[in-house]
């Protein structure tokens, strides 16, 4: 019984995490991510709904900062997608996304997330 204590607290935080304020569906396709800019306001909880919807593997793969804000990588077969939950920091910032399959980013297949103030 003492080893279901840590996965029912798990659950029950999952369970209770509030939902999205809004979704932003990402679309894959050769070579661009669609749209190229998100935004989102500081603070909000957003579901970012990551689709393939080219012919290639394709990934939304962001750099450091966005690894640190605890985004995580997504890898796509043609035709699959895939959900984050996600809640932008209190402060403004950039986030660059590419896809790093070879060769993808340099036919311009990047695109970026960014972070704006809320207004007072």
């Amino acid at each position: 019984m003492r080893r279901l204590y840590p996965l029912i607290s798990f659950a029950l935080l999952v369970a209770c995490a509030p939902p999205p304020e809004r979704e932003i569906t990402v679309a894959m396709t050769e070579y661009a991510f669609v749209p190229a800019t998100i935004e989102v306001a500081a603070g909000e909880r957003v579901r970012l709904v990551i689709r393939n919807t080219g012919r290639l593997e394709h990934d939304f793969a962001t750099d450091q900062r966005g690894v640190a804000l605890g985004i995580t990588h997504v890898h796509l077969a043609p035709g699959a997608s895939q959900s984050i939950d996600w809640t932008a920091p209190a402060e403004a910032t950039e986030v660059a996304i590419r896809c790093t399959i070879v060769g993808h980013e340099a036919l311009g297949m990047v695109g970026r997330l960014v972070v704006r103030a809320r207004a007072p």
